[in-house]
């Protein structure tokens, strides 16, 4: 009889079935709100990285494609100190164009011709296809190779010396199908580069960027983002060498999405930055005359927005930038 009284008094501390119902219930919702709340959060954020260009990547290997035509000139390229592209980056240049066979090809950034020797030759056997190749300077070492060492080539090849894009693009014309970038390096380099060249591209043309990794692969060259920021800024399908190591890839094209006005405004925004030098005032002119007959008042508002904030910044900051305003 004492025992039952004293197990009644025991177990009459214990909590009713209803209430610990009620605590697994509660401590259940405190576990599942914040793992839901983090996988809708991952759920977003996985849509929204969908529609951002950097993760739309397709990854191009070199051997399915034809590397026969390079290989016809390497040693020689080699040989003559033509090119300081990396092996794996030449490979990736020719196995595009082998691929894509473009007709109306544009190169940005000539220096001795490493890149117009490649191109040239890819293009050699692909029936009415050009190169128009622009290089800022005009001093005598700008394609020097290709005149010397590669003369049978440049019968398909118009060069353009002296001057910025803005400049030339309505000699070269539209319906450009591919395009090679390797220029300044230092914002806003070929984000302007880009900016100037985007109208005349062809639906779904294809853009090849060089140095895209320079800040992160080459030590000295810690500041050199123009090409990364642009790269990943476009929207289309990202083509990179084979291999892991995405960010350190040094090269890489794009296919562009369809309707590229409708990024318009987007990639006018990537100008917002701190520039690393200032374009010469005659520059500057040609890039606001050009921006105002392709381009909307609101991205020729934001250029110029941009050249004010970083001219203002160069002449009150000239230690932090690489050059000071050079202007005519």
């Amino acid at each position: 009889m004492n025992n039952q009284k004293i197990l009644e008094k025991n177990t009459s501390n214990l909590p009713k079935p209803s209430t610990i119902k009620l605590k697994n219930k509660l401590i259940k919702k405190i576990i599942l709100i914040p793992i839901i709340s983090v996988l809708l959060l991952l759920l977003v954020y996985h849509e929204k990285i969908k529609t951002f260009s950097l993760f739309k990547k397709e990854k191009i290997y070199l051997d399915q494609y034809e590397t026969n035509i390079f290989y016809q000139i390497k040693q020689k390229l080699i040989e003559n100190h033509c090119s300081d592209m990396w092996a794996n980056q030449r490979e990736f240049l020719n196995g595009v164009i082998r691929k894509f066979l473009p007709k109306k090809i544009l190169e940005i950034g000539v220096n001795r011709g490493g890149s117009s020797i490649i191109i040239l030759n890819a293009i050699k056997d692909i029936k009415n296809s050009k190169l128009f190749s622009i290089d800022l300077f005009s001093d005598k070492i700008i394609g020097k190779c290709v005149k010397e060492y590669f003369p049978e080539l440049s019968k398909k090849w118009q060069l353009f010396t002296g001057n910025i894009a803005s400049e030339f693009m309505e000699k070269i014309g539209k319906n450009i199908d591919l395009v090679f970038i390797d220029s300044g390096h230092w914002e806003p380099g070929e984000i302007l580069d880009f900016l100037m060249i985007l109208p005349f591209l062809k639906e779904n043309a294809i853009i090849i960027f060089h140095d895209i990794a320079n800040q992160i692969t080459v030590s000295k060259v810690r500041d050199e983002w123009a090409p990364y920021i642009i790269f990943n800024g476009i929207r289309g399908k990202k083509i990179l060498p084979s291999g892991n190591k995405i960010l350190t890839h040094d090269i890489g094209a794009i296919i562009l999405e369809n309707n590229q006005k409708k990024y318009y405004h987007d990639y006018f925004r990537l100008l917002g930055g701190q520039w690393q030098y200032f374009p010469k005032e005659i520059y500057i002119n040609s890039l606001k005359k050009h921006f105002k007959k392709y381009y909307d008042k609101e991205c020729l508002f934001m250029f110029n927005e941009a050249v004010v904030f970083n001219r203002e910044f160069v002449k009150n900051n000239p230690k932090k930038a690489f050059y000071k305003i050079n202007s005519d």
